[in-house]
């Protein structure tokens, strides 16, 4: 009788394993696993993933991985319903983000979603041209500073020009040199906490039991810090966009607040098409604008090309499954089983040689048809799929095509003849993929080129002067399209 128990403890072990057993055996018999490399018991492939190309590889958990664009949509797009959450990275999951405000990479919960409706009718704006005015401003003004100084420092330049951006759009913060304290500690912040949310930020995401061990251990350290940064620096920009003189305007901090919810080679780009389009549209006398949009083609294909040739995330970023499920692919039928990790691995389906072809070059020209006019059906993956896609992707748009078309109408882009610092020699200008993977610059697996220098010449002295015309036009509507905000 004193052995009983552990005999029905034994039987039910069977009957369990039994009946996992079977269960996958009927799943086995209409589908099987996706092909890939052999894993190691315990490790699974952790040890054949790149840290650095991958967002979060856990071996507990299979992981796919999709360099086709239908079947992303298939997966990711029509069968959202089980494919659209995320898997949890141990170490921001209880320590850096515990409270979850970083809904992007977040589960499918109720702050996720109404994160997700707030943005989306930020968005309507945006695509309704709300936020036009405000992305011509920071172009222009980027004109101006390009033209001070020849380019020399076009990358700080750029730099400025997406943050400010952002921010003003955001929370009604101008940065007009890039130097500003607020602009430094929203550059850091998002600095550190990529590098938080990386793989390779704790040990804690591979063995996770290691938080049983009590007192200030140092990724606990860490996170309350950057934690503590975080709150002091998005609670001044809240405050600054719901109250003073920026609250005149329609921020997005001020729409998330109204809401009441707590959670709250120049060849290449500058040839004589380029030119020839931008010239005969827009003429010489003013700058393009966003109503010459329909009309410049070229530009707009330049854009497509900019985001398929180089996209800013390789990889993409994680969704999870909810539920089992079977999907076809070249005739075939694959399980893929619930928990599982998926990635719509953005440079390999952007590089797919049967959609693009000569697809390490670039050429905007692959998005036009023998008329000069954009091809049907665009489609890109640069921005995600189904309900996880960017919702900030239209401003996203609407920013690369007005700079873009502001930069070809003013400059001619040239070589410099500007050293190697490092060797002394002349600079060696790399335009291949593997200069671009720019992880000395971000330490993580966001994708950007290494800094090089340039020459950025006024392809006259006319459209030099019509730049600095336009703006000091526009800088006297400063006040009224930026309030500036009183310190103290």
């Amino acid at each position: 009788m004193d052995g009983l128990p552990l005999q029905l403890v034994t039987v039910a072990a069977i009957a369990l394993l039994g009946g996992v057993y079977l269960i996958q055996s009927r799943t086995a018999s209409r589908a099987r696993r996706p092909p890939g490399p052999p894993g190691l018991p315990f490790l699974g492939n952790i040890l054949q993933a790149s840290v650095k190309s991958l967002f979060l590889i856990q071996s507990t958990q299979p992981v796919f991985l999709i360099g086709d664009i239908t079947l992303a949509k298939e997966i990711l797009e029509k069968r959202s319903a089980k494919f659209s959450s995320r898997p949890t990275i141990p170490y921001v999951h209880h320590h850096v983000d515990p409270a979850q405000v970083y809904w992007a990479f977040t589960k499918q919960n109720e702050s996720h979603f109404i994160a997700r409706r707030l943005t989306a009718g930020i968005m309507a704006a945006v695509r309704a041209g709300e936020t036009e005015p405000l992305q011509q401003f920071e172009a222009l003004l980027n004109m101006t500073h390009l033209l001070d100084d020849g380019g020399k420092n076009w990358f700080h330049h750029i730099d400025r020009l997406s943050a400010s951006m952002v921010l003003a759009a955001g929370f009604g913060l101008h940065c007009p040199t890039g130097q500003e304290p607020d602009l430094k500690e929203v550059v850091a912040c998002l600095m550190e906490a990529d590098r938080l949310v990386s793989l390779s930020a704790s040990i804690m995401n591979v063995l996770p039991f290691l938080d049983i061990i009590p007192g200030p251990m140092p990724w606990r350290k860490r996170a309350q810090t950057h934690r503590k940064r975080e709150d002091a620096l998005y609670n001044k920009l809240i405050t600054r966009a719901v109250s003073g003189e920026a609250s005149g305007m329609n921020t997005w901090a001020a729409m998330f607040a109204r809401e009441d919810k707590p959670e709250g080679d120049q060849r290449r780009l500058m040839n004589q098409f380029t030119a020839r389009e931008i010239d005969t549209i827009v003429g010489e006398d003013h700058l393009p604008s966003f109503k010459d949009r329909p009309r410049l083609p070229y530009v707009e294909a330049i854009v497509r090309e900019t985001l398929r040739w180089r996209p800013a995330v390789r990889s993409g970023l994680p969704h999870q499954s909810t539920a089992d499920d079977v999907v076809e692919y070249k005739g075939k039928e694959y399980f893929i089983p619930k928990g599982s990790i998926i990635f719509a691995v953005t440079w390999a389906i952007e590089h797919e040689q049967e959609r693009f072809e000569n697809h390490n070059l670039f050429q905007p020209e692959r998005f036009l048809d023998d008329t000069n006019n954009l091809k049907a059906g665009y489609e890109t993956s640069a921005f995600g799929f189904g309900r996880r896609v960017c919702p900030g992707a239209v401003f996203a748009e609407h920013s690369l095509w007005i700079n873009i078309a502001m930069i070809l109408w003013t400059f001619n882009i040239c070589r410099s003849d500007e050293p190697d610092p490092e060797t002394g020699l002349p600079f060696k200008y790399d335009d291949s993929d593997s200069a671009f993977i720019g992880e000395a610059r971000y330490k993580i697996f966001v994708n950007g080129p290494y800094e090089f220098p340039a020459v950025f010449k006024p392809r006259s002295m006319q459209r030099a002067e019509v730049v600095r015309q336009e703006w000091a036009e526009c800088e006297k509507d400063l006040n009224a399209l930026l309030p500036q905000h009183k310190e103290g």
